[in-house]
């Protein structure tokens, strides 16, 4: 089975990468810093990755 057959599994709303919870992005932002300028939190090194590897 491929992975494009399982599309109907996941949410594939436009904003599923919107914060859900009032406090979700303040805690993103202490995790991962400012998010870049799609709005994705990516982290310092840019990988998106929590500390070094």
């Amino acid at each position: 089975m491929a992975e494009a057959d399982h599309m109907n599994e996941v949410d594939v709303d436009p904003g599923v990468h919107r914060a859900t919870e009032t406090d979700e992005e303040q805690v993103l932002r202490g995790l991962y810093g400012e998010p870049d300028a799609a709005g994705i939190f990516r982290g310092e090194d840019g990988t998106g990755r929590e500390g070094s590897v």
